[in-house]
């Protein structure tokens, strides 16, 4: 039974297929994964979520539905864990909750970011404090609210050598490390086109392992067409979310070719935008190592290899399971907020410094 005290990460990524929570022990010295616990939203539930983050139509009433049954999960995914893990409330210091973006608009006239998840009812039904909307305290800051990994990374994977750590979810986040050198941003997506198409036209969650992408051809001219979007255009640091990379961002020539094609083509386009958003960074990389469920996708990852010309590794490599990586940030972002801990943001090539969430205490 774990007897210091404890901060769990509970999140949910833009895939919006499952809530995975990580116990942590921090101090001053080291931080211990104690253990995980995933809980799978049900697929009429996914594809409202999936629905919302698309733009689609929804009444206020659907909005706040979806959002309780979206913070149902995570209760069920902490609860779970404490159960699994054996671990007394009385040690549980916070929660860090991700909540499930829907939309993210860090550079709209008026900038937000919306996440579904109640911290009152978690705080309320565990009697711990829980730290959540970090996305908007850090637009406030002058951020993209995004990705906030990024600050997790550097204080797990800093090193004297240079390196990539790409995190593949539905969208693709990386940061770049070397010594005291840090920066993070988005690329675009990883397995988030893959995924809506799987879903909407094969009536399947994703295509497991790469595939049925490793059996086709690319459509180059598709690749050309997807890659002039604006966002690859962008300057760095930046964000994205499925209000870009969705269902209607696949070319419709793409979509009229075979399975193989299309998913190929959509898989090696993720890697080839990843590839040229991380050469803007204009510096060497010694060391590229990789996180998120994108990992499991071997297709994606080999046309990674292929690109960069170079082993992609695993984040459990250099001390982290690499599904457990975006959960464990989260609990340890809560206990930056907690502590009062201010953390830099990149604002318009200045640094600010800021409090990162808020804090819910209820009883």
């Amino acid at each position: 039974m774990p007897t210091k005290d404890i901060y769990i990460g509970t999140m949910s990524g833009t895939s919006a297929d499952a809530v995975e929570s990580c116990a942590l022990n921090i101090d001053k010295k080291s931080i211990t994964i104690i253990g995980s616990y995933s809980t799978k939203i049900t697929s009429k539930d996914q594809t409202k979520i999936l629905n919302l983050a698309a733009g689609k139509s929804s009444t206020v009433q659907d909005f706040g539905e979806i959002n309780q049954s979206c913070t149902r999960y995570f209760l069920k995914s902490i609860q779970g864990l404490i159960r699994k893990n054996f671990i007394k409330h009385s040690k549980i210091k916070g929660i860090g909750l991700s909540g499930q973006t829907v939309w993210h608009a860090p550079k709209s006239r008026n900038p937000f970011s919306i996440q579904l998840g109640d911290p009152n009812y978690i705080s309320h039904a565990l009697g711990v404090p829980v730290v959540s909307d970090f996305r908007n305290s850090h637009i406030a800051l002058g951020g993209e609210g995004a990705p906030l990994t990024t600050y997790f990374h550097h204080e797990m994977f800093r090193s004297q050598k240079s390196r990539l750590i790409i995190n593949l979810g539905g969208i693709t986040n990386f940061t770049f490390l070397k010594k005291s050198f840090v920066l993070g941003s988005d690329a675009g997506p990883a397995n988030a086109l893959m995924d809506i198409y799987c879903q909407k036209v094969l009536k399947k969650k994703f295509d497991k392992g790469g595939e049925v992408a490793s059996k086709g051809n690319i459509h180059k001219s598709s690749i050309n067409e997807m890659s002039k979007h604006f966002f690859f255009r962008k300057k760095l640091p930046k964000s994205t979310g499925k209000e870009i990379f969705n269902f209607n961002f696949i070319p419709k020539k793409l979509l009229k070719q075979s399975k193989e094609d299309v998913l190929a083509t959509l898989n090696f386009f993720s890697a080839m935008m990843i590839f040229e958003q991380t050469q803007k960074l204009k510096k060497a990389i010694d060391e590229i190592y990789v996180c998120g469920g994108g990992i499991k996708n071997q297709t994606l990852v080999c046309n990674l290899e292929s690109l960069f010309k170079t082993k992609i590794k695993s984040s459990k490599e250099i001390g982290l399971d690499p599904m457990l990586v975006e959960s464990a940030a989260f609990g340890w972002l809560a206990k930056k907020r907690m502590d009062r801990e201010m953390l830099q943001v990149l604002n318009k090539d200045k640094i600010t410094k800021g409090l990162l969430g808020s804090i819910t205490k209820i009883r």
